[in-house]
């Protein structure tokens, strides 16, 4: 028997601790990284590694949302962290069709003047 099966609550605890880690990671709006021995230390339910820790993930779908993704060394927290590749866009608002007009004969009128 592993430990994670004789503790009932142990995966409770887990989330509790990757939810607290996210919301975290929300208000910065930065990645979290999270290394297995620091997760034991967290939990302070023994040794978690890589093989236990995908052996819970794979057993309990409450957790996935809470990770982005995880390798032999670290687990990266599904924060709401903005992609660098892909930047925010910005919401269109409908225009004002004279504003649009006032703005594009400003437009030309400068083009025109700076033709001269």
């Amino acid at each position: 028997m592993r430990l994670f099966e004789l503790e009932n609550t142990f995966v409770g605890d887990l989330e509790t601790i990757l939810r607290n880690l996210v919301g975290r990671g929300d208000s910065a709006r930065a990645t979290q990284k999270l290394t297995y021995p620091a997760l034991s230390n967290l939990l302070g339910h023994g040794i978690i590694n890589y093989d236990v820790f995908k052996t819970i993930y794979d057993e309990n779908p409450s957790i996935h949302p809470l990770i982005a993704n995880f390798n032999a060394d670290h687990i990266v927290l599904g924060t709401k962290k903005q992609d660098p590749k892909t930047p925010e866009q910005p919401v269109a608002k409908p225009g004002n069709p004279d504003v649009d007009r006032m703005a594009k004969s400003a437009a030309t009128d400068y083009q025109r003047d700076l033709s001269k």
